[in-house]
C-alpha cells in the first residue's frame, strides 16, 4: 500500500484534507484546487497524491468516491473527451457501498452531443436528428430505455414474421417514438431549467449568443463536431468549458440528498479528483484543471476537491493562494473549513512540495501511523431497512387517510380554477370573457395589465350604479351598452410579454376612452354610456376562435352587446375569430391590426382604425428612396436587407407590400421565424427569401451585407421581440459592423416599451419606424386643430400622476388607436340611438352596423390618430384610405408626417423636400 510520506506539516495538511472530505453538506463552501508545485525533477508531490489515493480506500471497500489521473505518455496529450471519460468512470466505480449508482445525466447528454456525427439534410430537421442520437446514447446506460426500445422492435424489423411486423408497427410509436420525445422534453427542462430557475447552460448560451435558448437541441447544434477547416466549428476550450460545467453541475446535484432516497443520503463525502502529474502550463491536464477551477467558481461547486501533484510551471494569468509549506496549507484549509470560502478569493492554492531528501518528521509520522485511513460518517441502518420502514410509514398514512375518507367524505366535485366565463386555454392560462380584472393578469409580470383591467372594472361599476339610480329616480337617459375588448391578456410559459404584443397600452387607451365616453354620457341624455368586457384570446391569439364563439353566444343572450374592439395582432387565430363574429353579425372595430387579410376576412362587419399594410409600405418605400438617413454617411440606401416572418400574417403582408413599392433598390429577403413560435406553417403566398434560422445567423448575414455595401439599410417587418434579440447579436458583432440603419414596421414600437431602448442594446443603431398614431406628434403638427389628441393627452397625464405610466407609452400608437376605436364605436352607437328616436329597446348590433357601414354623420371623425372615415358603403373599404402615418426616429420625433390630420388638414409634403405617396 502507498503510504503518505511523513514530511514536516503533513499531519496538519492531511487532517484538514480529511475534515474537508467528510464535511457535512450544509457547512460546505467552494474549495480551491490544491496544486503541489515541484522544483526541478522532484517527485515528492507524486508520493503525497498516491498516498491520498490509498487513504480513500479501505479493506476491499471505497471510503470516498475519487478519481486518480496518471500522466499521459510524454508528448501525447489525452483527447478532450477521453480525459473526461476516465475521470467519470473512476468516480462511478469508486462510489462507496450503499450510496447507489452515480448518474451524470447532464454530462452524458453533453458528451453525446460532442461525440455526435455531422448531420446532413434540411436545417430545420437536424435538431431532431441530434435528439435521436442522444437518445441512442442514453439507452446504453439506461436499462429502462433500452428495454422499451427492444420491446418496440429494436433497430431491425426486416426478415421478421407477419405477427412480429404487426407488433412492431403498433409498438414502435408507443415504446420507441414516445419515450424518445419524452426524453427530449425532459432533457431540455433538466439542462435549461424553467421560469426564474434557469440552469447554467441557459446562462452560458445567453452569454455566447445574447438571447436565451428555447430548445436545447436546436441550440446544441453549434456544439456538434464539424470539419477542422470549418470556421464555425467549436474550439477545444469551448468543448472543455461546456463539458466541465455539465460534469460539476451533475456532481453537485449527486451530492444533494433526496427525501425518499436512502442511497443518496449515504453520499456524505465530497468527490475527490487526484492528478499524479499536472505538467507544464500548456499541458492537457493543466488546461483541464484551469477550466475546472473556472467552472467551480462560476457554479459555486461545493462537492469536488482537487489535489494535483507534479506542477512544473503555472499560467501567470490565474491567481492563486500561496502558503509557504504544507503546515500553512493545512492552516488555510482549516480556515476555509471554519468560515467558508469568501467570494472573489482565488480558485487555486499552490503549495511547494517538500524536497525528496527531507528527513521524516516524527510528529507527522506518529500521527499518520495512528490515523492511516479516512474515517467517513457511519450509518445505523442499511438502505434496505430504510426502504422497508418508509414503505410501512406510507402504508400507515394511507390507512389513516382511507379512514378519514370513510368517516367524512370530501367534496369531489370538479373545480374550475378559472373564474366566471373563462376556461383553461392552450397556453395554460385562463381565456374567455370576464368582467374587468377577474381571472386575468394574476402573475407579477402582468401587474400593469391587471391595473388597467381594474380601471375598466371600476368604471363598469360606476355605470351600473348610475343606471340603477336613474331607474329608481325615474329620470331619462340612455341605457348602457356593452362592448367587448378581444386581445391577448396573458400568456403561458415563454409567452410574449403583453407589452410587446401591444396589449397593455391598448388597455390603457381603452380605459381612458371609456372614462371620457361615460363622462359625456353623464352630462347629456343623448349620449350612451358604455360598459367594457375583456376577452382573453390567449398568447398570440391561439384561442381566439373559441373565445369569439363565446362572445357570439353572449351577444345572443345579452342584447346590450353592440360590438367588439381589439384584434391588435394579425395572426391566424385573429382571422378565425373574425370569421366567427362576422357570421354572428357583430360589428368589429380593429385597433392596431394592419394586414389586408383582416379586411378581406371581416367583410362587411370589420372596420379598421389603423392604416393598411399597403399604405404603410408605400410610406416606408418612399422614405427609403428619398430620406438621407443611412448610418454609413448622409445619403439614401443603396441596398436593403428585408427581414420577414413567413408564418406571420402581419409580417408577410407588410413585407409583400413593401416589395411592391420598393422600386429598383436591390433588396435581399431574409425569412426569419422565432424558434419558439407556435404560429404554424407558412401563410399562403408568403414571401420567398434566404433562410435565417436564428438571431445570431441573421445578424451575421446582415453584418456581411453592411461590410460589403456600407450604405445598406435593414427593413424590419417581423415582430418586436425578435428585433431586440437581433440587436443583441448585432451589438456582439459591433467590432465588424459598428453602425446600422433600420426602418421598422409599426410592430417595432413595442420594443420601445420594454424598459431598455433599442439604441442601448446597440449604440450604433440609427432607428426609424412607422407609427400609425402619436398624439404628441399630431398635436405638434396640427396645433389647435388636434382637439381629440389634446383630450387624450390630458386624460393620460391625469392618470399618469396616479399610476406613473411611462412617457414612451404616452407617445405610442397603441393607446390612441384603442382610444379612437372605442370613441368611433361610441359615436356610431349614439347616432344609431338618435336614428331610432331614443328607443333603447331596439338599439342593438345591427343598428350600429348600419351606421358604421353608411358612415358617421359629417363624413367621419377627427380622432386622436388623425381623420377616421372607415365607411363601407359605396366602396369605402371599411378603412381610411389616407389615414395619417408617421415616420419617427429613435427619439420619438417625427421625420415624416403624411395623411389626413383632420377633415381639412392633409399635408402632401414631408417638410419642404419629400413628397407623400398617393393614398
Amino acid at each position: 500500500m502507498d503510504r503518505i510520506p511523513p514530511y514536516a506539516g503533513m499531519d496538519r495538511f492531511i487532517g484538514a484534507f480529511d475534515r474537508l472530505v467528510v464535511q457535512p453538506r450544509r457547512g460546505r463552501s467552494r474549495l480551491p484546487a490544491v496544486l503541489l508545485t515541484e522544483s526541478g525533477g522532484g517527485f515528492a508531490g507524486r508520493r503525497i497524491v498516491a498516498g491520498l489515493r490509498a487513504r480513500l480506500r479501505g479493506d476491499n471497500v471505497m471510503l470516498a468516491p475519487h478519481a486518480y489521473v496518471t500522466p499521459a505518455p510524454e508528448g501525447h496529450d489525452a483527447p478532450h473527451l477521453e480525459l473526461f471519460e476516465q475521470i467519470t468512470q473512476q468516480l462511478t466505480d469508486s462510489m462507496p457501498r450503499g450510496s447507489g449508482r452515480l448518474k451524470l445525466p447532464g454530462y452524458r447528454l453533453l458528451h453525446a452531443v460532442l461525440s455526435a456525427p455531422r448531420f446532413e439534410g434540411p436545417v430545420e430537421r437536424r435538431h431532431r436528428a441530434l435528439r435521436d442520437h442522444c437518445y441512442a446514447d442514453h439507452r446504453q446506460w439506461s436499462p429502462l430505455s433500452a428495454a422499451l426500445w427492444r420491446l418496440g422492435g429494436g433497430d431491425q424489423t426486416s426478415g421478421a414474421g407477419f405477427i412480429e411486423l404487426l407488433w412492431n408497427f403498433f409498438s414502435g410509436p408507443l415504446f420507441q417514438q414516445l419515450p424518445c420525445a419524452l426524453f427530449g422534453m425532459r432533457a431540455t427542462r433538466r439542462i435549461l431549467g424553467h421560469g426564474r430557475n434557469r440552469r447554467w447552460y441557459a446562462q452560458w448560451y445567453r452569454q455566447q449568443h445574447g438571447s436565451p435558448p428555447t430548445d436545447f437541441f436546436r441550440s446544441a447544434l453549434d456544439l456538434v463536431p464539424r470539419d477542422h477547416d470549418d470556421p464555425d466549428a467549436p474550439d477545444p476550450e469551448q468543448v472543455d468549458r461546456v463539458l466541465m460545467h455539465a460534469l460539476l453541475a451533475d456532481l453537485d446535484a449527486a451530492a444533494r440528498p433526496r427525501r425518499f432516497n436512502p442511497w443518496r443520503r449515504r453520499r456524505s463525502t465530497r468527490f475527490v479528483v487526484l492528478f499524479e502529474e499536472l505538467g507544464p502550463a500548456d499541458s492537457r491536464t493543466q488546461r483541464f484543471v484551469r477550466e475546472l477551477r473556472t467552472a467551480s467558481a462560476d457554479l459555486g461547486t461545493t462537492s469536488v476537491f482537487v489535489v494535483a501533484a507534479g506542477v512544473r510551471s503555472l499560467a501567470a494569468r490565474v491567481p492563486d493562494i500561496e502558503p509557504s509549506d504544507l503546515a500553512h496549507a493545512g492552516a488555510e484549509l482549516d480556515l476555509i473549513l471554519e468560515s467558508g470560502m469568501r467570494t472573489g478569493r482565488p480558485s487555486g492554492m499552490t503549495v511547494p512540495a517538500p524536497a525528496e531528501d527531507e528527513p521524516p518528521d516524527e510528529r507527522a509520522a506518529y500521527w499518520l501511523r495512528h490515523q492511516p485511513r479516512l474515517v467517513p460518517p457511519a450509518h445505523r441502518f442499511s438502505p434496505g431497512v430504510e426502504v422497508v420502514s418508509t414503505a410501512g410509514s406510507v402504508a400507515l398514512v394511507l390507512v389513516v387517510l382511507a379512514g378519514l375518507f370513510a368517516w367524512r367524505p370530501l367534496d369531489r366535485d370538479d373545480r374550475d380554477d378559472c373564474a366566471g366565463k373563462t376556461f383553461l386555454g392552450t397556453d395554460g392560462t385562463c381565456v374567455g370573457v370576464a368582467e374587468g380584472a377577474k381571472g386575468f393578469g394574476r402573475s407579477k409580470d402582468d401587474q400593469g395589465v391587471r391595473d388597467a383591467l381594474k380601471m375598466i372594472e371600476a368604471q363598469n361599476s360606476e355605470v351600473d350604479t348610475a343606471t340603477r339610480d336613474k331607474e329608481a329616480a325615474g329620470n331619462g337617459g340612455a341605457r348602457p351598452r356593452t362592448v367587448v375588448y378581444l386581445g391577448p391578456l396573458s400568456g403561458g410559459r415563454g409567452a410574449q410579454d403583453p407589452v410587446r404584443g401591444g396589449t397593455l397600452p391598448e388597455l390603457r387607451g381603452l380605459a381612458l376612452a371609456q372614462a371620457r365616453i361615460n363622462q359625456l354620457a353623464r352630462s347629456s341624455h343623448d349620449r350612451v354610456p358604455l360598459r367594457v368586457l375583456t376577452a382573453n384570446a390567449g398568447d398570440r391569439f391561439q384561442d381566439a376562435e373559441k373565445v369569439a364563439q363565446q362572445i357570439a353566444q353572449l351577444a345572443r343572450r345579452d342584447t346590450s352587446v353592440v360590438g367588439v374592439v381589439g384584434f391588435g395582432q394579425s395572426r391566424p387565430g385573429t382571422l378565425d375569430a373574425i370569421k366567427v363574429l362576422n357570421k354572428a353579425g357583430i360589428p368589429m372595430v380593429g385597433t392596431s391590426g394592419t394586414a389586408a387579410e383582416l379586411l378581406r376576412t371581416g367583410r362587411p362587419y370589420y372596420f379598421q382604425m389603423a392604416p393598411t399594410n399597403a399604405r404603410l409600405a408605400q410610406v416606408m418605400a418612399a422614405f427609403m428612396r428619398q430620406a438621407r438617413t443611412v448610418a454609413a454617411g448622409p445619403g439614401t440606401a443603396q441596398r436593403i436587407e428585408l427581414v420577414a416572418d413567413p408564418t406571420d400574417v402581419y409580417s408577410n403582408d407588410l413585407a409583400r407590400e413593401f416589395l411592391k413599392s420598393a422600386g429598383r433598390v436591390p433588396t435581399t429577403v431574409w425569412e426569419h421565424t422565432p424558434q419558439d413560435d407556435t404560429g404554424g406553417a407558412r401563410v399562403p403566398g408568403a414571401v420567398r427569401g434566404s433562410l435565417a434560422t436564428s438571431a445570431p445567423d441573421l445578424a451575421r448575414h446582415v453584418c456581411q451585407a453592411v461590410v460589403k455595401t456600407p450604405r445598406t439599410a435593414v427593413v424590419w417587418t417581423a415582430r418586436a421581440n425578435e428585433f431586440t434579440a437581433f440587436l443583441d447579436e448585432m451589438n456582439r458583432l459591433s467590432g465588424e459592423c459598428p453602425r446600422l440603419t433600420v426602418l421598422g414596421g409599426d410592430d417595432v414600437t413595442n420594443s420601445l416599451l420594454q424598459g431598455q431602448h433599442p439604441q442601448r442594446r446597440f449604440p450604433g443603431l440609427a432607428l426609424y419606424y412607422i407609427a400609425h398614431g402619436s398624439a404628441p406628434e399630431l398635436q405638434r403638427a396640427a396645433g389647435r386643430s388636434a382637439i381629440e389628441a389634446q383630450e387624450f393627452l390630458r386624460a393620460y397625464d391625469r392618470e399618469n400622476e396616479r399610476h406613473q405610466w411611462g412617457e414612451d407609452m404616452r407617445a405610442d400608437g397603441h393607446p390612441v388607436l384603442a382610444w379612437d376605436a372605442l370613441r368611433y364605436l361610441s359615436e356610431a352607437v349614439d347616432e344609431a340611438r338618435a336614428a331610432l328616436g331614443g328607443n333603447d329597446d331596439r338599439l342593438g348590433p345591427s343598428q350600429v352596423q348600419s351606421v358604421l357601414y353608411q358612415g358617421l354623420g359629417g363624413g367621419g371623425f377627427n380622432g386622436a390618430t388623425g381623420r377616421v372615415d372607415a365607411a363601407g358603403a359605396a366602396g369605402g373599404g371599411r378603412f381610411t384610405p389616407d389615414k395619417l402615418v408617421f415616420v419617427l426616429s429613435g427619439d420619438g420625433r417625427a421625420k415624416a408626417v403624411c395623411g389626413a390630420m383632420t377633415k381639412t388638414l392633409n399635408p402632401k409634403k414631408w417638410g419642404d423636400r419629400f413628397d407623400c405617396p398617393a393614398a
